[in-house]
């Protein structure tokens, strides 16, 4: 029996396939589920509860590239608003929302790489499973997205030890 979610509160907002795998993965979504259902115990269920609003009368909301369903938790304190009134999020919130969701996976692919890194994989290696463990197409666009994270992150380090033999003066 598939759970009607339509009638639950739920807002549509933008994110990049490689968020949106992301959120599936954090909120244990299953892959023939369209909707994800948060809840507030990760940061990102957080962010995203936060930032919606409620409005008296149905928002128009702008064209969106691709459009990621969340349903909100509903809880004793927000029970009223939020099955009585419109919901939408303003440009400012769903800004932050996706910035918020951008932090979250770059600091969690970084750990992956610390691991794999540990473990002695190769990049390529760490990328794919990163990529296989979404559930995300592995390709050119995909791949270098997540290779990025590991290039800017090496990158600090490096800047970060230049720092330190600058500050040594014999």
């Amino acid at each position: 029996m598939k759970l009607d979610l339509t009638k639950k509160p739920q807002i549509t907002i933008s994110l990049s396939p490689l968020l949106e795998a992301y959120c599936r993965f954090v909120f244990n979504t299953p892959s023939d589920q369209k909707e994800i259902i948060i809840n507030r115990k990760h940061d990102v269920g957080l962010l995203i509860h936060a930032n919606v609003s409620e409005k008296e009368f149905p928002v128009k909301g702008p064209f969106l590239d691709h459009p990621v369903t969340f349903i909100l938790p509903v809880n004793k304190t927000n029970h009223h608003g939020i099955q009585s009134s419109f919901l939408t999020v303003t440009d400012w919130g769903l800004q932050k929302i996706q910035d918020g969701i951008e932090y979250e996976f770059r600091k969690w692919v970084e750990r992956r790489y610390e691991v794999g890194y540990f473990k002695r994989y190769e990049q390529k290696d760490i990328i794919d499973a990163i990529l296989r463990g979404l559930n995300v197409r592995n390709n050119t666009a995909n791949f270098d997205a997540i290779k990025k994270i590991d290039y800017r992150n090496r990158r600090r380090i490096e800047e970060k030890r230049f720092q330190i033999l600058l500050s040594f003066d014999f």
